[in-house]
């Protein structure tokens, strides 16, 4: 979560280990949610740490962490597949999670 708008720009990934070309997953979310999103790292995801458990970087919300949290909250993030030679844009005060994951499926 960032105080100014933020881009992020992909050069470069190295393919997938079936050929497809790499990429990156990203979760951003709604600027609104943050307390609640806060409250379900510290409630069900074990954060019992000091300080901002969003900016502590030592929870990555998996899919089923992510399906708990909409079944709860009724929150879901924006989901975008990262290719390079493209931009992803993350809007001021969004929490926002990005990872390349080898099992994720992209959708056709």
């Amino acid at each position: 979560m960032d105080i100014t708008d933020a881009t992020n720009i992909m050069l470069y990934a190295a393919n997938c280990q079936d050929g497809r070309p790499g990429y990156a997953v990203w979760h951003i979310f709604c600027a609104v949610d943050a307390f609640l999103l806060r409250k379900f790292i510290r409630e069900y995801c074990g954060f019992i740490g000091s300080g901002d458990p969003i900016h502590s970087q030592t929870v990555y919300l998996t899919p089923d962490l992510l399906e708990l949290l909409f079944r709860i909250y009724g929150i879901r993030p924006y989901t975008i597949y990262h290719y390079p030679n493209q931009v992803v844009y993350i809007p001021a005060y969004c929490a926002h999670q990005v990872s390349y994951d080898v099992n994720v499926q992209v959708p056709c």
